[in-house]
């Protein structure tokens, strides 16, 4: 290997451990396979991560049976597999250095992913947290007012929590709140954000959902928690809920979590168990 192509690789290297995101890295480790270490082609297969499966990557061309496959390991953990695919000789030296290199830079990219999604979810449901909550609805506030359309946000508090923990213990609780947590995550569209606003608090940001619509998908939530039953008590949970909409309940974030607070405190002085527009 000349010194020029020796500095390309190093330059290649440090390109691959410079990153923290893994479609960067990926990109960055088949475009080294094929301009410094001479295939052909070459294909990734990561494993998949986080319960989502991953779609091979592909550079160059991949007909035919590979040359070299590669499993890709880091820290004792496999990350995936490199698939290269040659119609010349290929770099040996340059292949191994650019899949050591690559396979620890996507373990340590797939960490920092991995790091920020616990940063953005609620650890006991699974769903969006605070922050998340009012990320979206601020991004999907800004989209409603520069398009014209209708965004409604629903804040639930599941009713009485405190006595369900004091009947049955905090397990039982933490159990209830996850499957409320679930009845909202299913009722809920891909589109829209669920999720833990606090506490026993939930929330729904609906794009492009009036009032009405918010207060009909609501209303299922309700009904569908009220029919959960305890397995061994049959006593049964209930959830309030206050629901704003954009324009009409306000024009700012603040705006809307106030009014759905204010309707959320509202149902539950009236009793609970309901939803109010």
């Amino acid at each position: 290997m000349d010194a020029e192509r020796f500095e390309a690789l190093l330059a290649a290297v440090g390109e691959l451990t410079a990153s923290l995101n893994v479609a960067e890295v990926s990109a960055r480790l088949l475009d080294g396979v094929v301009e410094l270490g001479g295939a052909a082609g070459a294909a990734l297969l990561l494993d998949a991560h986080n319960g989502a499966a991953v779609e091979p990557l592909l550079r160059g061309e991949t007909r035919g049976e590979p040359a070299q496959v590669f499993v890709l390991r880091a820290r004792g953990e496999r990350v995936g597999e490199l698939r290269v695919f040659a119609s010349a000789p290929l770099d040996g030296r340059a292949l191994d250095a650019l899949v050591a290199n690559g396979a620890s830079a996507l373990a340590n990219a797939r960490a920092h992913e991995a790091a920020l999604l616990r940063a953005d979810y609620d650890s006991l449901t699974g769903l969006a947290n605070r922050g998340r909550i009012t990320a979206a609805l601020d991004r999907e506030l800004e989209r409603a007012q520069r398009y014209g359309r209708s965004l409604a946000f629903v804040i639930f508090d599941i009713d009485n929590l405190k006595g369900w923990n004091d009947r049955f213990g905090h397990l039982a609780g933490d159990a209830a709140l996850v499957q409320v947590g679930a009845l909202l995550r299913e009722r809920s569209r891909l589109s829209d954000t669920a999720g833990r606003y606090g506490g026993d608090e939930l929330a729904l940001v609906l794009p492009e959902t009036t009032t009405d619509g918010a207060l009909a998908v609501a209303e299922k939530v309700r009904a569908a928690v009220e029919a959960l039953a305890h397995a061994d008590e049959g006593a049964s949970l209930a959830i309030s809920a206050g629901v704003a909409s954009a324009p009409a309940d306000g024009k700012t974030v603040v705006d809307l979590i106030r009014t759905a607070d204010a309707r959320l405190y509202r149902a539950k002085a009236a009793g609970g168990n309901r939803v109010i527009a």
